[in-house]
């Protein structure tokens, strides 16, 4: 009995370790948001204002009245829900935008506006 165990249980191991090779090599979903970095690639932490206006499939004009009105409604409070307003960091006057943060926004913006 020990050695059917035995051939049993590396047949299991050979064939996950097989498996999980396979899903480790499979390349990234949406290749236009990696860039290189030391020849391995990596998804962007941080999207510009025209990548994030490609991202929700608009021009970077309606993407910039969208902002600007949520900035002049947002300075007249004094708080707020995170993810009321489209959230961006600012660096020397240019936005940007996390992809798990728009989706959120997305998220919340939709599902008010089904309510």
């Amino acid at each position: 009995m020990n050695k059917h165990f035995l051939s049993l249980a590396i047949l299991l191991l050979s064939m996950s370790i097989v498996f999980f090779g396979c899903q480790f090599s499979k390349k990234p979903e949406h290749p236009e948001n990696m860039q290189k970095v030391s020849g391995t690639e990596m998804e962007k932490g941080l999207m510009t204002l025209g990548e994030t206006a490609k991202y929700l499939s608009m021009t970077e004009d309606q993407f910039k009245r969208i902002i600007i009105q949520q900035d002049a409604i947002r300075t007249q409070l004094t708080s707020y829900d995170t993810y009321s307003f489209i959230p961006y960091i600012k660096v020397k006057d240019e936005k940007f935008f996390s992809k798990y943060h728009v989706d959120e926004w997305i998220k919340l913006t939709f599902w008010e506006e089904i309510e």
